[in-house]
């Protein structure tokens, strides 16, 4: 399984489309086997995330927040999304794969965060 994690800084930010980077990782039962970080290409030519995102063969994203329309994006390519996901990208990955992963919607919005408003302090 391969999950995508959206990365600002190390760690999860509010919201997806806006992150510096995507991290990849490769999942075989319950160890991390592979890890790759690649910078977002935002929404220009190679498209919106989750097109990106589905492009590197994804099956799960963890994110702390999305708009309604990638996770819909998301669905319609029959890939699953765990929304509340904070902290450390690679520790997310971790505690998602051992069933460890605690999740929060504080700071959420029905939309994920757009962008147009203040993010929380990644620090």
């Amino acid at each position: 399984m391969r999950i995508a994690v959206p990365v600002t800084k190390g760690r999860i930010p509010n919201h997806l489309g806006h992150c510096e980077s995507f991290l990849f990782a490769d999942v075989e039962g319950t160890k991390v086997v592979n890890e790759v970080e690649i910078p977002n290409p935002g929404h220009g030519p190679g498209g919106p995330p989750p097109v990106f995102v589905a492009k590197n063969g994804v099956h799960q994203v963890l994110a702390w927040g999305m708009p309604d329309h990638a996770a819909g994006m998301f669905a319609m390519m029959g890939i699953r999304v765990q929304l509340g996901a904070t902290g450390d990208a690679k520790q997310a990955v971790r505690d998602f794969v051992g069933g460890t992963l605690k999740l929060t919607t504080e700071a959420l919005d029905a939309g994920g965060g757009c962008g147009h408003h203040e993010e929380p302090e990644l620090g």
